[in-house]
């Protein structure tokens, strides 16, 4: 075998995975056909489930000096009014920080590759699955100026997105549901006198939240867009989309555009897919479910799949175990995740309801429920609710093992 475990894909969820493995003993490669980390622009946040994680990893530390930013305060206005503002992080909780999405990215793939047992290659294209008898044994690889190969191992993770060609060669179906609105994501200049807090300005046309970023003069920006503005925010001009972003908020009037920094409209799906295991391989994030971002879930649950697939299956690899106690932790691996993913699915698509349905009284019943966050009575159900959505308890995982001294150095061969 060349590996334990080849990973297709090396964006946040497959990082995440090499790096859970590896902490458990496994040999894994990598295996990316972007030029490098940092490709996409997508979520910054990194929930309190998630920095909890990354503490018991012992790499939060990377993410606080790639510059991570901790966000204690979540602060609702509408139209200039104030209507809540409640805390991010309770008691003994983990913290919840921002940080660029590809930045996410490059410090998931540093940590990964800092254990000795990670190897990541990227400019490769995995073309297809290595099966034999029925089971898959690895991928066939492609990369530039090379002869095809084949990398052979115990295990292979499909993490290669909502697209994922992994899942598709695997015949495990994923239909999607198409949202009625999107999300327009700018960076803009700091404006004068914001703190530092998750801010979300709500307006009839749809709300605008407004987090920091690294760069401390700047601002980023998730601009809901519904159905009737989306021609705008696609294909109008800059001019035109920054006039209706400041229509709907003062706090935003004087700031202007990050000339560095692309803007890109989102559009949104959610999408399940019945099986996260099928002929000795698994699937994890994207690959298996997508949903919608209103509570900044997509990142925490792949990296929550790639914990549990860790936690079930690495130990049986470490140990040399048979292929039927593998396809028990992969049975496994599945049981726990599926149910919790699906919950997440249903309570985020309930709160695209709440959050994104149009119109002028739509929008007055929105700022009458964030006011009752203001109350005692929503606090309580402000925790209630973010407990589930952000600070989920971590399940025990085996123990960690010593990172080898020698780097990783995978050879090729056939399967």
């Amino acid at each position: 075998m060349d590996a334990d475990v080849v990973i297709v894909g090396a964006g946040v969820g497959g990082a995440a995975c090499a790096l859970a493995f590896a902490r458990l003993g496994a040999r894994v490669l990598v295996l990316e056909q972007h030029p490098g980390p940092g490709n996409l622009n997508r979520g910054d946040s990194l929930l309190p489930t998630v920095t909890a994680y990354l503490s018991a990893w012992g790499v939060l530390e990377r993410f606080r000096d790639a510059g991570g930013k901790p966000l204690e305060r979540m602060i609702v206005q509408a139209e200039g009014r104030p209507l809540m503002d409640v805390p991010l992080r309770h008691e003994a909780s983990a913290p919840y920080l921002v940080l660029a999405h590809p930045e996410i990215e490059r410090t998931l793939v540093e940590a990964a590759e800092a254990t000795g047992r990670v190897e990541v290659r990227y400019r490769s294209h995995v073309t297809g699955l290595a099966e034999r008898e029925g089971r898959v044994v690895g991928v066939r690889l492609r990369r530039r100026g090379e002869d095809d190969e084949t990398v052979s191992a115990r295990l292979v993770i499909g993490a290669d997105g909502q697209s994922s060609r992994t899942r598709q060669a695997l015949s495990i179906p994923q239909a999607r549901v198409p949202y009625d609105h999107g999300y327009y994501g700018i960076a803009l200049t700091r404006p004068a006198g914001y703190e530092d807090a998750m801010r979300l300005e709500l307006h009839p046309r749809g709300g605008v939240l407004v987090v920091p970023r690294v760069e401390p003069d700047q601002v980023g920006l998730g601009v809901l867009v519904q159905a009737r503005d989306e021609e705008l925010f696609r294909s109008g001009s800059l001019h035109e989309k920054l006039a209706a972003v400041r229509a709907r908020t003062p706090l935003l009037a004087e700031c202007e555009p990050v000339d560095d920094d692309p803007a890109h409209l989102y559009r949104l799906a959610r999408s399940h897919s019945p099986r996260y295991v099928a002929r000795g391989a698994a699937l994890i994030g994207d690959a298996i479910h997508t949903t919608n971002p209103v509570a900044g879930q997509g990142m925490t649950m792949a990296i929550e799949d790639a914990a549990a697939l860790a936690r079930h299956a690495a130990p049986v690899l470490v140990e040399g175990r048979d292929l039927e106690a593998l396809d028990a932790a992969l049975a496994a691996y599945e049981r726990e995740r599926y149910p919790s993913n699906a919950a997440i699915l249903r309570w985020s698509h309930l709160l695209s309801h709440v959050y994104a349905h149009p119109g002028r009284v739509a929008h007055w019943l929105r700022a009458r429920v964030f006011g009752i966050g203001g109350t005692a009575l929503g606090r309580r159900l402000h925790r209630t609710i973010y407990g589930r959505l952000a600070t989920r308890p971590l399940p025990p995982e085996p123990a960690a093992l010593p990172a080898p001294t020698e780097p990783l150095g995978l050879p090729l061969g056939s399967a």
